[in-house]
């Protein structure tokens, strides 16, 4: 073993979490809008092309977004209270 330890999952790493889940989600609606005209999920959303391809570039934005702030949350160095 290298002796590394394994981060810790706190609570904002979950709703990070939890946000990409919703971003994937939102993308998923998007996409099937533009490649098969039928929602996914909400009945009647997205209703056009124009909302689709919003839809699509707001799950991907949320997507990155939520992803870098895990991996931030996870590189953050923490207290390790046995050492002291």
């Amino acid at each position: 073993m290298d002796g590394r330890q394994r981060p810790p999952v706190t609570l904002k790493v979950m709703f990070y979490a939890l946000l990409d889940a919703a971003g994937t989600l939102i993308f998923a609606s998007g996409l099937m809008w533009l490649v098969r005209q039928q929602t996914l999920f909400i009945p009647d959303f997205p209703t056009s092309t124009a909302s689709a391809v919003v839809t699509v570039a707001a799950g991907i934005a949320l997507m990155l977004w939520s992803a870098a702030r895990i991996l931030r949350e996870l590189a953050r160095p923490r207290v390790d209270s046995k050492r002291s």
